[in-house]
């Protein structure tokens, strides 16, 4: 009897084990940790940029995030298709535009631009499967380049398409006018291109985040990106789980068009201008993470506009004099992209390859400073032995 009630758990390590179920994981508390780092640093960065050039810089910061939510957006669905199919599908920015246009054409139809851009992305799902299915399952197995070119070529036909039935004439959502709400003085923000904007990109990478982390077909798209053929031998259906990689990417694409249709007129190559920024982000944070690629869309959508204030400071004549700096703002997230292949050239939040110990140019510079050692040492050997 001693040993029969001994085996059975306790009402007190019952409670502790359900508590132990939910305590935060070790990676969980580590993640949580550089998070508030980053944070931290992006808040003391902004508050010395704010006493440099006053709270104007707070704007810019505000816009920053809009544009960051857009480009979030947009990268995640290019870095999923990416972690799917292997192929950089440079189609993207016009799949985009046609979302845009879809829903520009159903709200000057009748609806709503709301109900306009939820038609529009369910059509671009449907368009994403149509294209894995018509176009680019046939060049499975061929290399990456056929399908790269082959998306070039869809671009184009998309672009060309938009042009012929829209025309070359710039087209504007019809958004009522209203003023921006005021945040503090001297900040304010759109209630319809600023917040409305903010609150659809929260949403979806609110959404990603559950599709990947919580559901079998996320988990699902997780194995087959980290491994097709392990994840083949296991049972996982890689057919159903690449259809689904082109829903969420061609469905992302479309809302991201609507977005950005919502701060700019619309035009053929709306998407087109926007697709090396997006794919800075993509490789910022780490080509295939998704996570990788909300970090990067952040970094690139904020270090874009909170580089104008700087930018403005060059322009005068006491400065430098840069004439039109502000058109330079384009080239700041391409910096950091350097900077970063140059120091991690698997991205911020990539995973490293097993091969890769340090970036190429730390190997040069630790090879340099060995070789500058080993030539040191001899001749203070042999002083010593003087």
């Amino acid at each position: 009897m001693a040993q029969v009630s001994g085996s059975l758990p306790s009402p007190t390590s019952r409670g502790s084990t359900r508590w132990a179920a939910l305590r935060p994981t070790r990676q969980f508390r580590r993640r949580l940790f550089q998070a508030s780092i980053v944070t931290v640093l992006f808040l003391a960065f902004v508050g010395g940029l704010t006493v440099l050039f006053g709270t104007i810089i707070l704007q810019y910061a505000v816009g920053g995030l809009v544009v960051s939510s857009i480009v979030i957006v947009a990268a995640i669905g290019l870095t999923v298709l990416y972690g799917i199919r292997g192929f950089a599908n440079f189609a993207y920015g016009d799949l985009m535009t046609l979302g845009a246009y879809l829903a520009l054409l159903l709200s000057l139809n009748g609806l709503s631009l709301i109900w306009g851009a939820i038609v529009s992305f369910l059509v671009l799902a449907v368009v994403g499967v149509l294209l894995e299915v018509v176009i680019f399952a046939r060049l499975e197995g061929r290399g990456p380049v056929p399908p790269i070119v082959a998306s070039v070529g869809v671009g184009l036909i998309i672009q060309n398409g938009v042009r012929a039935v829209a025309g070359t004439q710039e087209w504007l959502y019809p958004v009522p006018a209203s003023q921006d709400i005021v945040l503090i003085p001297g900040v304010g923000l759109h209630p319809v291109r600023g917040f409305l904007t903010l609150g659809v990109g929260l949403t979806l990478v609110f959404s990603a985040h559950v599709l990947l982390k919580y559901t079998n077909l996320g988990k699902a798209m997780r194995a087959t990106a980290d491994n097709l053929e392990l994840a083949k031998a296991t049972g996982i259906d890689t057919k159903r789980v690449t259809y689904a990689a082109w829903v969420v990417s061609c469905s992302f694409a479309s809302t991201a068009g609507v977005l950005l249709g919502l701060g700019t007129a619309l035009n053929p190559t709306m998407g087109f201008d926007i697709i090396l920024l997006i794919f800075a982000a993509v490789i910022v944070g780490g080509i295939g993470s998704p996570y990788g690629a909300m970090l990067g869309g952040l970094l690139v959508g904020l270090s874009q506009e909170m580089s104008v204030p700087f930018l403005l400071w060059l322009e005068r004549p006491d400065v430098i004099g840069l004439q039109f700096g502000t058109a330079y703002k384009v080239a700041i997230p391409f910096i950091i992209l350097f900077v970063v292949l140059i120091f991690r050239p698997w991205g911020i939040a990539g995973r490293r390859p097993a091969f890769a110990r340090r970036s190429y140019f730390i190997e040069q510079i630790a090879r340099l400073l060995g070789e500058r050692r080993r030539s040191e040492t001899p001749t203070g050997e042999a002083n010593g032995g003087r």
